[in-house]
């Protein structure tokens, strides 16, 4: 079957895609994960416009979720071994090689699903449900024959950890404690939570202020945004675009 034709089956099971440019990971001009879509005269058209494109999901939309082993230094054992010995599994027989040689284990929820990602869950690996490049894309295939069919539904423990409730570390429980909740208490909270697409721009002003008002030193602030940007933004702001909003709200903090 041609790619065309993969990417036509893979709409009619119910996934929303858009194009990427050929062997990359970026969405062709004027694209995004956003704009997925189910339109397959679309879909022609891109393919006639560019045969070579590769192919994203929009996972949300699509009800999925993808683990993403990573193959840092050629070792994808230690990230699978991590989980297993950390109690979580992957039953999953629809598994993909991608272009860096890394797996994605890919899922199935019955339940809508927000898009987001928790990137280092452990070393090695991360949770997506917002978008992913997909086979038939360039130089990504489905290992041992598996179809969408074999796509398994969602452990707990995924959905858990992208509601930021699993901690691999100790997998702790949803508890509630008497102890006073203070100010930073509500802001990790209000940090750990995040934010998607529609509203970034505006909540990382409102975090960064928020930081320099609990008396972080202006340095420490800039460098916690941009682990806050990277971790807990659904897609994270480009650098200069995140750095453009930093220094608005510094500005007018200096000025107060």
């Amino acid at each position: 079957m041609d790619r065309l034709n993969q990417v036509i089956e893979m709409v009619r099971a119910g996934l929303y895609v858009y194009p990427i440019v050929p062997n990359g990971k970026q969405p062709i001009k004027n694209y995004s994960y956003l704009k997925a879509t189910q339109d397959i005269a679309l879909i022609k058209r891109w393919f006639m416009d560019e045969p070579n494109i590769n192919i994203g999901l929009n996972l949300a939309k699509s009800n999925l979720i993808v683990v993403d082993i990573d193959n840092h230094h050629n070792d994808l054992n230690t990230p699978l071994k991590s989980l297993s010995n950390l109690g979580y599994n992957l039953p999953s027989d629809y598994v993909e090689l991608t272009q860096s040689g890394g797996l994605h284990y890919y899922f199935r929820s019955n339940k809508p699903v927000k898009p987001t990602r928790k990137t280092k869950f452990i070393d090695g690996v991360d949770l997506l449900s917002d978008f992913v490049v997909s086979s038939p894309s360039n130089n990504y295939r489905v290992l041992n024959g598996a179809t969408l069919s074999d796509i398994p539904e969602v452990p707990n423990w995924i959905i858990k950890a992208l509601d930021n409730r699993a901690m691999p570390t100790d997998k702790m429980e949803d508890n509630h404690y008497s102890y006073k909740k203070f100010y930073t208490g509500y802001l990790l909270d209000e940090i750990v939570k995040g934010v998607d697409s529609g509203n970034r721009n505006n909540w990382i002003a409102s975090i960064f202020g928020k930081l320099l008002r609990a008396g972080t030193e202006p340095k420490n602030a800039y460098n916690l945004i941009h682990l806050i940007n990277d971790n807990y933004v659904s897609p994270p702001l480009e650098t200069k675009e995140l750095d453009t909003v930093v220094k608005s709200i510094l500005k007018r903090f200096i000025n107060e």
